[in-house]
Parts: structure tokens; sequence; C-alpha cells
């Protein structure tokens, strides 16, 4: 069916007389029309499958048309259709600059022949006629009678298949990133093409390197009819070809729909089709991935300049990159780089609905503003942006300074000198930061990388944010002034310039760095200065869990002098610092004396259960960090603990008010004094207090559900010793607990409810096999051990209080349970040795006693009475509330083991929400079952005042004790309270 004139561009040539028409675009891919011009019969080209040879001069014959007509508009129109030919389509095509007839030009070149005259034919089938008369006459193209020449015209085309030619050899022949001249023949998807390299005819097919396009998926399903073009009818050429385009769909009757593209698929096709499909190219081969796929890039002409098709589709948001790819490539990887950035902010094509990533890995902005608070290396660092208060990591870009080692490696000579330069010039200080490239490097360095890869495990990658950081100073003369930061430390020696591979990112500064850096070499400072050893550093490190307590105790004497100057090597929590005296060369652990911060998160260990974060933790963790850290402070220390902390008071100096730790956390509410904090023992103590009792009135932070309790005035240490009760000047502890054992009236053992270290154990216990494992040769008493319970002969973690039996074949001992405090008796095969993890963790079991009260003992009247009602009070793993009135050294009175060690805790014991008056001390009271330990005064304080009126109801109703009145004088029988605290320094 014939058609009106039509407009169009000629989007491909496919042979010397067919070539494909494309419509106008309207938001998208335009419709298309496959067309013969008719009456002519070109040259067969040879099949891409290598299955057929050109015939002879084939591909002159499709590069005369190809060279003189794609690309250029046309004005054309469907001739007629050919019954024994479906699925063609005839016709005249024109180009429109110069309205000439497109099957003249290839007649009168002598690149086609026409038809025999009969049947349908071109309207202009005469001019056709003379035209060849003429090339044939002249022995032009085809017509030629030299034998030679007819001989070299048909190509011999090197095809890669997997079968065939190998890529690797293309890419040995031609070379890395050498400009090839090329042909695109087709294009699959916006990244993949089918190329000819010239002028060797090698047909392959080219993957755009470091450029992913989304997928056309375009497989036809079996049965799927052939595109068949229909003529289009009307004289409108828009209207016509997008008629076409719908009845070119390809049939889907009786078989499954095709593969749908993915978004931007058909766009990104269309682009590249547009670009180079049919153009002179050049192509720049880059590589070869492991499935044998050539990568490449392709560069087509606009105008005068060449423009890199993968660059084209990034900007158009239409292709995302791969950073393999970009290290393969050898030219134009940063202009890719920014070109792809430049898409994801105008969030055109795929990134549409692109959100940038807000971690400290990638880049948040291009600029910003911020304190440093953490030097990490002498060429990276932590800046707390102005805006958001979020700490990002920031590498120096295009320079590397000396590593400073891990663990056991000793750092890289000046490593110590350009992180010391750096903490001196900028913690603390605002900076001015220009993100300018990331980069992404594998987890623990090449090292960690090669091993993952050697046991064929996936290499873990994050992301490096590279920046220029500028400081503002004042120079000699009092003007303001910028700095590079990288620049002050090339000019000392203390880092190198990256030489960075051609289209590596960079420095926009790079140039100014490499001054700097000749500058640094000339004056030979530093790492230049080859006639100079580099400083030696000596470092004792007494803080780590490895070395013992005596270790760093030889430093105390020393310290214990005055003050001293050190600096905040790192921040362990809230009130645990790591401090460096560079003078002595040594490193400590220390904590504000009588402060205590909320516990961190910690992983299990062996030896070591996990632990869950006390609320406040993390925000006193980063207060302490954000004004210690890395700071030069005076310390003064008092004393140090058993762990080997040491304990003072930190001032931070400062040019207003110098900052004093201790109290600043106590007043922020971000920490307690300890329980036994006594101010006159302290330096500093009244401020001290004086801080935590403005945190409790404000009711800040940990003191948020804090409620004052009437107090009275202070009475000495002795006291409280006498009256066997804490000073009222001490907050009061509340724990939860359940009760696991009670001893007697007296005396009971409590878990602390909701400890993770129960469970840690628990578990350890259940997967180890116990049972299997030998008996230990023998045990001492105090020694740790697996005890078998004989009530349900399960195995526990046991301390050996007595050896009752020696015999070697069937020891007997009496052991008590460490995490619930009963005892037993087990012999030689009811114990097994424990394990160094479990061994480590302390006894969950604490023994406990009910605050102000003289309970009977059991072979006393009425013992075995007070211990019933207690255990009938407590048992069944009810969740009580204990509130610790004091801690009280215990005598070992068990024997030497583990649970004798711990304090032993007065409490008033009570059911979760009930007051001192329905606790289990009021309810033993009136039972009459104790008495009120009366001591001196005090008698009005609460809780005392409240037992004492229950003591007196029992001896008034004549209850339990008091049954013939008044049993005698409490004195005579008072225990010996001892002449000192338990806690606190001594």
């Amino acid at each position: 069916m014939a058609t009106g004139w039509l407009r169009g561009t000629v989007k491909e040539v496919v042979s010397g007389d067919t070539v494909v028409i494309m419509g106008p675009s309207r938001g998208g891919p335009p419709p298309e029309k496959r067309l013969t011009l008719a009456s002519l019969m070109a040259p067969k080209m040879a099949r891409r499958d290598g299955t057929t040879v050109d015939e002879p001069f084939a591909w002159h014959s499709r590069e005369f048309l190809r060279k003189k007509c794609v690309g250029q508009a046309c004005t054309f129109k469907v001739d007629y259709v050919l019954e024994n030919i479906p699925g063609r389509e005839f016709g005249s095509v024109f180009l429109s600059g110069t309205n000439e007839n497109l099957a003249l030009l290839v007649v009168s070149s002598g690149w086609s022949k026409i038809r025999s005259a009969g049947g349908q034919q071109s309207p202009y089938y005469a001019e056709l006629q003379a035209a060849q008369t003429k090339a044939e006459d002249a022995g032009l193209g085809l017509w030629s009678k030299d034998e030679a020449a007819i001989r070299s015209s048909v190509r011999t085309v090197n095809i890669i298949s997997e079968d065939g030619l190998d890529a690797q050899s293309v890419l040995q022949k031609f070379g890395k990133g050498k400009p090839i001249p090329a042909v695109i023949e087709a294009v699959s998807s916006g990244s993949t093409l089918k190329a000819t390299l010239l002028p060797d005819q090698y047909y392959v097919e080219v993957h755009l390197v470091a450029v992913s396009c989304p997928s056309m998926n375009n497989r036809r399903p079996p049965g799927a009819g052939m595109m068949s073009g229909a003529p289009a009818v009307n004289g409108n050429a828009p209207a016509a070809a997008a008629e076409a385009a719908d009845q070119t769909k390809p049939s889907t009757a009786g078989s499954d729909p095709p593969a749908q593209p993915e978004p931007y698929a058909r766009e990104a096709k269309y682009l590249s089709e547009s670009k180079v499909l049919g153009r002179d190219v050049r192509v720049m081969l880059e590589g070869v991935d492991k499935w044998g796929k050539l990568f490449g890039q392709v560069m087509y002409s606009d105008g005068e300049q060449p423009v890199s098709l993968g660059e084209s589709q990034v900007k158009a948001g239409y292709a995302k990159l791969q950073n393999w790819g970009l290290e393969m490539m050898s030219v134009n990887a940063f202009t890719l780089r920014e070109a792809e950035r430049q898409a994801k902010q105008q969030r055109i094509g795929i990134w549409r609905n692109y959100v940038p990533p807000a971690n400290a890995g990638t880049k948040l902005s291009d600029k910003f503003s911020g304190t440093v608070c953490e030097i990490v290396s002498g060429d990276c660092m932590v800046v707390r942006d102005k805006a958001n208060g979020q700490e990002r990591r920031v590498n120096l870009s295009s320079i590397k300074a000396p590593r400073l080692g891990r663990k056991e490696e000793k750092p890289e000579p000046w490593a110590t000198e350009a992180k010391e330069f750096l903490r001196q010039r900028l913690i603390g200080k605002e900076v001015s930061v220009e993100m300018e490239y990331n980069r992404q490097v594998p987890f623990g360095g090449a090292v960690a990388a090669e091993a993952a890869k050697a046991r064929n495990q996936t290499v873990e990658m994050r992301d490096m944010g590279f920046a220029t950081v500028t400081i503002a100073e004042k120079d000699g003369c009092g003007q303001q002034r910028s700095s590079n930061v990288a620049e002050l430390l090339l000019v000392r020696g203390l880092a190198q310039v990256v030489r960075h591979r051609t289209d590596d990112e960079r420095s926009r500064q790079y140039e100014s760095l490499m001054n700097a850096e000749a500058s640094g070499m000339s004056s030979k400072k530093g790492m230049h200065n080859k006639s100079k050893d580099p400083p030696v550093h000596y470092y004792n490190d007494v803080s780590l869990p490895s070395t013992s307590a005596n270790q760093a105790k030889q430093y105390l004497p020393f310290f214990q002098r005055g003050k001293q100057k050190g600096i905040v090597e790192f921040v362990l929590s809230g009130a645990r610092l790591k401090l460096y005296f560079p003078q002595q060369g040594v490193c400590i652990a220390f904590s504000p004396s009588g402060v205590r911060a909320p516990q961190r998160a910690t992983q299990g260990q062996p030896g070591r259960a996990p632990a869950i974060a006390e609320p406040y933790s993390e925000e006193a963790f980063s207060f302490t960090r954000h004004h210690c850290l890395q700071r030069e402070v005076e310390v003064e220390i008092d004393t140090m603990d058993r762990g080997g902390n040491f304990l003072g008071s930190l001032t931070v100096p400062g040019s207003s008010r110098p900052f004093n730790l201790g109290p600043a956390l106590l007043e922020a509410g971000l920490a307690k004094l300890h329980p036994s904090f006594d101010p006159d023992r302290v330096q500093g103590g009244a401020e001290l207090a004086a801080a935590q009792a403005r945190a409790q009135k404000a009711k800040l932070k940990v003191w948020e559900n804090y409620e004052p309790a009437d107090e009275t005035a202070t009475t000495s240490g002795a006291d409280q010793g006498m009256n066997g009760h804490a000073s009222s000047s001490s907050p009061r502890e509340t724990v939860s607990v359940t009760v696991t054992e009670v001893a007697s009236g007296s005396q009971f053992y409590v878990q602390m409810a909701d400890e993770p270290r129960v469970d840690y154990i628990a578990d350890q216990l259940k997967s180890l096999s116990v049972a299997s494992s030998s008996a230990p040769p023998r045990l001492q008493v105090g020694g740790l051990c697996l005890a078998q319970y004989s009530l349900d002969n399960q195995w526990y973690r046991a301390s050996v209080q007595r050896v009752i039996s020696s015999d070697p074949v069937n020891p007997q001992y009496s052991v008590i349970f460490l995490d619930f405090g009963n005892q037993d008796r087990v012999g030689g095969k009811g114990v097994r040795a424990i394990d160094s993890a479990l061994a480590a963790v302390p006894p969950q079991a604490h023994c406990c006693s009910l605050a102000y009260l003289k309970v009977p003992s059991l072979d006393a009247d009425y013992g075995l009475d007070a211990a019933q009602f207690l255990s009938q009070a407590t048992g069944g793993g009810k969740r009580m509330t204990a509130n610790i009135e004091r801690r009280e050294r215990q005598q070992q009175a068990h024997g030497r083991d583990a649970l004798g060690s711990q304090p032993l805790l007065h409490v008033v014991l009570s059911k979760e929400g009930n007051s001192a008056a329905d606790s289990v001390n009021a309810d033993m009271l009136r039972a009459g079952l104790a008495r009120v330990k009366a001591g001196k005064a005090k008698q009005t304080e609460d809780p005392v005042s409240v037992f004492i009126q229950c003591e007196e109801a029992a001896r008034k109703g004549h209850t339990g004790i008091w049954i013939h009145g008044d049993p005698g004088s409490e004195s005579d029988e008072e225990d010996a309270t001892p002449s000192k605290p338990a806690w606190g320094r001594r």
C-alpha cells in the first residue's frame, strides 16, 4: 500500500539499498520504518553470525549510502509492497537539504543495480535505467572489470565468539586506550554496542566501560512474529509514522508476552542510537572481564569536539557507574564521576528518587564548617558538622602521611610527629571542609583483602571521603588568613603528595600541594632530612587489661607529687579515660574520684558476658569526648583502685574558665557519686556533692525519677558504724532482685534482676560437655570448679568451702554455688574443672542482710522461725525491690570462697512498689522475729522510725521473741561493726 510523503531522519543504513528512517521524538524513542529503495538490488552483505560472506562490493555499496545519508533529514514515501516478500516495504527517499534521490545517487555511482522491468517498479525507473547505463559504460563500482578489484572487494570479517576469536587477543592486537576507527553496526542497549573495527574488519561487541545502562531484556518468546512494517496512510508524517509504529508491534497471540525493558532502558538505547548508530566513531578498548566481554570507550564527534558516549549516558541520568570499570579506564574516569554526581544532584533519569545516604562515609554536602574533635592520623581527622552536630570522618585529599601502625606494628618514622602537629594545631578549632571525592577501600587494608581473597571470601569495602581542609589563622602581622592543612604538613616534611594516575580523582589544589612538597624537600625538613634519624618515642602503656595493677602502681608516688600535665588519648566511657604523659612516656587509665558514669554496652568476650547499656551511657560518653578527647589536661592523682585505675581530678585549662570533668558530669546529670563516697576524704569533695545536689534538684538525666527523702544532719563515721546504717548524705541505691537462697533469718542471697551475665553463664554451661570431661585431680579450699547439684543433677559454678575427705579415690567437698548462694556436699565424681572463660565471670549471687534488724541465729530461740518466715516471704522467684542502705566487708565467715570476698549488702527488702512499712523488714518486726538495732539517735529517720513502730507493736502484743517481755539488752549481743567503711578511700 502506497503512502503520501512523510518526513523523518535516516537512522541506520542496513545495506546499499535499505535504510531505517525514524520519525520525530515525542518525549521518548520515536517510531521508525525500515524501507528498501524501490527497484534497487544492491550486493548482499555477510550475515553478522559469519554464516555467509559479502558479495563483491557489498561493503563499498553500504558505506557509500551510509556516509551519504545517515543522520540526515529526508522525505520519503512507500511506493509498493510485494506479496511474495512479506514484511518489506519499497519506496523513494529524498534528502531534505539537497533534494537528491538516494536511489539515483547509488545507481549513478555504480553501487547498485536495478531490477529487471516488469511488476511494480519505482516511479523514477526510467531515470534509474539511464543512470545505470552511464555507470556501466564507465565501469564504476560493481561494474568494474578489474578482477583484482573484484576479489579485493570481498571482506574477510573477523568475528568474536565463544568458540572463535578471543576478546583478549583483540585487546592485545589493538592495544589498551588507543583510538581505533570504527563503525557502530547495532545498538543492543544503551551500553552494549556492536562495531566493526577498521581497517581490519573486526566485528566485535563492545560494552561501555564503567557504565551500566538499564537492561532492554529484549528476548523474543517462542512463536512471536517478525516485525512487520505496515504502510502508513494520510499525508501527515508524524501521525503516519506513529500509526506505523503501532502496527509493527510483535504479535504475541498464543505465546507468553516478551520481557519488559527496565525503566529508562528505551531512552538509553535511543540516546546511543541517535549519537553513534551507523556513524564513524573512535573506540578505545580498555579491558576484558572474566566472562570474556570486551570493554571500551566510544567517542563520537559533536561538532569539532570528541564526546564520550558513556559520559553522555551518565549526564542524561540513564546509567550508573561501576567502580571496577573506573579502575580499568585509562582516561576520563574523573569526568564520569563528575557527570554522575551532577545527575544525582539534578535527580534526573534513574536518579529521580535519589536520596543521598546520611552516614559518615559519604559526602553529605560539598562544603561545610565544623570543629575538629579528633585527630585519627597525620592525614585523617573527625570533624563535628556545625550545621547538624554530626561527626564526619575526613581524609586529606591527595596526600599521605606515615602510618601509625596497628597492635604490634610499630609506627612508621614521623607518623607520631604528623599526628601531634595536627592535634596541637587543630583540636577544638573551627575549620572549613570542602569534600572532593570518595574512594572505596577494603576493611583492614590490603593485607586483610588479600587474606579474604585467598579464603574465597567476599572483601568488605568502606567509603573514604577526601577533602581539602582549611583553617583561619592570624599571621605574624595579625592579619586573618586561610591555611590549607595539607600544605602545612607538606612544607614541614610530615606527609607526601600522592602520585595519582592520569584520570584519578585528586585535590583541586593539587598544584599547590606539589609546590608545598617541593618546598619541604628543598628545606630538608621532616622525612626529607636523610642526615638526621627520626625521633624515637618510648611508650609504656599500663592501662591495658593485660597489665597488672602492680605495674601501674609503681608510677603512683610520682603522680601524687602534685599536678601533672598530660593528654587525653582515648575516652573509654563517661568517667574513664586513657591519659598519656609525654615526658614520662607512660599511658594510664584514669577516673574522677568518687564519680560513676552509666556503663556502656559491651560485647561478650571470653571471661566476660555481654553488658547492656545503662540509660544515658552514650550521652555521658559523648559529653566527655566532646570536652576532653585529645586535649591537654592537668591531673591531680589521689590514689588508685585495685583494677589499676588512677583516681583524682582532671581539669582542661581554658581561656575563660577551666573545665573540671567530675563536677561537670555530675552537674549535667550524667553521673552519680559512688554510694560510699565521703566528701571529707576526697579533695574537692564538697564541690562534687554540691554539683550532684544541683542535678538532683533539677532532676536531670540519671536523676529524672529522683524523689528527695527526708534528710538529717550527717553524723561522724564512728556514729554510722555504731548505728549500723549509712549516712543520710549518701544516696541510697535501689535495685531489683530475686532471692535465690535463705541461709538464716539474718542472711540470704539474691541475684540482680535482668542481669545479662546470668543468662550468659547458663548458655555457656549448656554448650559444654561437662559429663564427658574428667574430674580434676585435687581441689583446694577456695578453688573454683563445676559441681553437680544433688537435687536436680545439673552442673553449676561453685567454690570449695571445705575439703571433707582427701581420699584420692573418692574425695568429698563442701561447696557453695557462686550464682545462687546455696551449699551442697559433692564427691569426686560430682566436680569438674571449670573453663577459664566461665571462671572469669564474677559470682552472680550477692550476700544480703535485712538492714537495721537484729535477727536470732539458727541455734537461738525463734531462729528457725525467722528463717522460715523469710523463706516464705521471698520464695517462688518473686521479683523484689532492695534499697541498699550499707555495704559491709565480710569477715570470710564461710571460709575462703569467692562469695565471701564480696561485700555484705544491708537492704530494705520489699515487693515492687511497696514502702518501708510494707517491707519484709517491717513484717519480720511485726511477727516478733527480729528487733531494731537501736544505736544512738536516728530514731526519727525513715525507715528506722517505721521499724521502731513495728517493733513496739510486737512488744505490746507479746509476739514472738517478746512473748515473755523484753528478751534482754541489745547492747550485750550487738555484733561488732567495722571501724572502717568497706568502700571508698581508706
